[in-house]
């Protein structure tokens, strides 16, 4: 029976692939991406776990039915919006655009460069606090100007878009050649790959999407051992990133199993038992942990911004450190199977932006751009990556959109 159930989730993975494969310029939808994440992360740790002896009777088959349900609500919720976000495009100035676009990678770059001169055992495959969170926080600003310029550039090449973003890709690609950020590397290409598809409808060949999905299934469980090169601060070459055994390391993820669905069992399963449900404080304790700086109000006073909820923690199972529950959990655990509907409110939610990027409002490429990745990791990681992502987002971008909003006089640069 539990195979089958695996064979259901692989089928499902398969059938959104495919069927984001077979139209031109489905591979950016969010369907084809969710599936993407669920097939590179989440598939390859459940043969392992198959017949687990250490996992709870019933624990893993619960798991991987709410699994299916969750990815299955995702394309439902994207079908079901059939309204853009907006009812007409929101003209934006280039040129402010731009300004906007260098200011923010400025300060940004400044951010992101201190992060790179921190120490890698502080910032590499461990709990990140203090002043490296600061900085990681305000060095997104990098990001967000990147995708500006990228987006111009696409529009149009200009010399004041791509400098910004040859420079902004110089630090960019650094971190992620330095600390093996896979997310990072991946944005990095998609941030591109969706400004094209926006801006001038080209899609990258199906052929290629495809080819990229399986090597990135199968050197995702070899991250660590490049981590580790660079923790021990050597910079890994040719040589040393092909003496990684990708093969055999996804050989014994798929013997052994997955750490991150292993924590999504024991979460499920003891939810399921206490029925101690968060009913959608964990995004409230997440959004106080993240945005809440401990430096300038307290530990105290944030703490006490927190809501405990009675029962929510297994006392008796200890997630192995740097890794997730993924978003799978946190969802049971704040609305029992309804937390499906989580992904199914991204899915719908995703729907409507990309109706209106795709029906050419500037602000809402930028938005579906910088939204991918977070709403993919709520599959990898928690369902509140994509709600902090925006909350990022309207601190940053959205000041940077109302700026480029305003009318200019006569004779100014033509609106995105």
């Amino acid at each position: 029976m539990t195979w089958m159930l695996v064979a259901i989730l692989a089928a499902l993975c398969l059938g959104l692939l495919v069927d984001g494969l077979v139209r031109r310029g489905g591979v950016y939808e969010f369907p084809f991406l969710a599936a993407a994440m669920s097939t590179a992360f989440v598939l390859p740790q459940l043969p392992g776990l198959v017949d687990g002896p250490f996992l709870p009777d019933g624990g893993f088959s619960a798991a991987v039915v709410f699994t299916v349900a969750c990815l299955g609500a995702t394309p439902l919720g994207w079908r079901l919006a059939r309204r853009p976000l907006l009812r007409q495009s929101v003209p934006l100035d280039e040129t402010r655009l731009l300004i906007a676009a260098a200011a923010l990678s400025a300060m940004g770059a400044g951010f992101y460069v201190a992060v790179g001169r921190l120490p890698p055992e502080e910032t590499v495959s461990v709990a990140i606090s203090g002043l490296p969170v600061v900085l990681l926080f305000f060095s997104k600003m990098l990001v967000y100007g990147f995708a500006i310029a990228v987006l111009c550039a696409a529009r149009l090449p200009s010399l004041p878009a791509l400098a910004i973003a040859l420079a902004d890709s110089a630090l960019y690609l650094d971190r992620v050649y330095v600390t093996g950020k896979r997310g990072e590397a991946f944005e990095f290409v998609l941030l591109i790959a969706l400004a094209v598809w926006f801006q001038r409808r080209r899609a990258l060949p199906r052929a290629a999407v495809a080819v990229a999905l399986v090597l990135g299934m199968t050197a995702l469980g070899s991250t660590e051992d490049y981590r580790k090169m660079t923790r021990r601060g050597e910079t890994p070459g040719i040589a040393e990133i092909a003496s990684i055994d990708f093969v055999g390391n996804f050989k014994t993820l798929l013997a052994d199993g997955g750490y991150e669905f292993q924590n999504a069992v024991m979460r499920i399963d003891f939810t399921s038992r206490n029925q101690a449900f968060d009913y959608g404080l964990f995004h409230w304790n997440e959004l106080v942990m993240t945005f809440v700086p401990s430096q300038l109000v307290g530990e105290q006073l944030k703490r006490s911004l927190i809501v405990s909820v009675s029962g929510a923690a297994d006392r008796f199972y200890e997630a192995k450190f740097g890794t997730t529950d993924t978003g799978m959990a946190d969802a049971f655990g704040s609305f029992w199977w309804f937390g499906a509907l989580k992904f199914f409110a991204v899915g719908w939610i995703m729907r409507r932006i990309y109706l209106s990027a795709i029906a050419g409002d500037a602000s809402s490429q930028l938005l579906y751009m910088l939204s991918a990745l977070p709403a993919m990791h709520i599959f990898s990681h928690h369902t509140n990556w994509i709600v902090a992502a925006w909350v990022q987002m309207a601190l940053f971008v959205g000041p940077a959109l109302v700026f480029a909003a305003r009318r200019r006089p006569r004779g100014a640069t033509a609106a995105v």
